[in-house]
């Protein structure tokens, strides 16, 4: 489907540099444990990497449903508590086929056998649909174990989706979808289940991939712009701890000219091409 952009707000890129340096503060000033092997100032820069890439996946899923919202076509819901009835988990324990599961539609006052979070609930009242997400970044596989409850959870969801969103105000929901939003398009999901990011413009009718990846762009500068102040701390340790293991003489008394030719020595070492043991001397 063709998707006009120029008909569509597009969230600021203040707001979203705003967001991604967000994420970023929040990751500079959390705390972490210290490595033994790598010291403290190593294990703090590590895990501050570490932490804004798990964090964009939440950007992620905060970018686009502020990216649908914005459309004005559809009202979003984030983070949404659903109830998975008895009557849902009966059916889904006697393994009904998936096409079977979507033809369903449950109430969803009934007694409940748990609650489940779903990540994004989007709602276009004008043709009477809304569809429930998961959203995950993607970039890697998840295991089967934890893929499984996630899809179960969305076929649940499904069956008393409509029934929820009645309940919400939402009375004239006839069409229902659930699915996993994979932004990367790693995380092991079928295709049957999963939007990814080439599709997300087609499938929401409205442009918000645009959205999505200049707000990762936003995130790498953001981070970029923190990485000298963390890994200077790194590099002044080691400087430090280098000079400590250093004999006296070594520090005070070794020409420039060795200092670079044992560099030149050790790049060519490091470049070198595999070598096997060569011929034994055999006396």
């Amino acid at each position: 489907m063709e998707v006009e952009s120029h008909t569509i707000p597009s969230v600021s890129d203040a707001a979203l540099s705003h967001a991604a340096r967000t994420v970023v503060a929040n990751a500079v000033s959390a705390t972490f444990n210290e490595d033994p092997v790598i010291g403290p100032d190593l294990s703090r820069a590590i895990a501050v990497v570490n932490s804004v890439v798990k964090r964009h996946g939440h950007l992620l899923e905060s970018t686009l449903a502020s990216g649908l919202a914005a459309s004005g076509r559809f009202d979003v819901l984030v983070e949404v508590a659903i109830p998975v009835t008895d009557a849902a988990q009966e059916l889904l324990l006697a393994r009904n086929s998936a096409e079977d599961l979507a033809r369903i539609n449950i109430r969803a006052d009934a007694s409940a056998e748990r609650i489940v979070t779903i990540d994004l609930v989007v709602i276009d009242t004008e043709v009477g649909w809304a569809g429930a997400y998961e959203i995950k970044r993607g970039n890697g596989a998840i295991d089967g174990r934890s893929r499984r409850p996630i899809e179960n959870d969305l076929k649940a969801t499904r069956m008393v989706l409509a029934s929820y969103l009645a309940k919400r105000g939402y009375p004239n929901i006839t069409r229902v979808t659930t699915g996993v939003i994979d932004y990367y398009g790693n995380t092991g999901f079928s295709k049957e289940l999963k939007i990814g990011r080439d599709d997300l413009d087609s499938h929401f009718g409205v442009p918000v991939r645009e959205t999505l990846d200049r707000s990762t762009t936003c995130l790498r500068t953001a981070l970029h712009g923190e990485l000298p102040y963390l890994f200077s701390t790194v590099l002044e340790a080691i400087g430090r701890e280098t000079v400590k293991q250093q004999p006296a003489s070594a520090r005070t008394n070794v020409p420039q000219n060795d200092h670079v030719g044992a560099e030149s020595a050790l790049i060519q070492i490091i470049n070198a091409r595999p070598a096997g043991p060569g011929p034994r001397n055999r006396q």
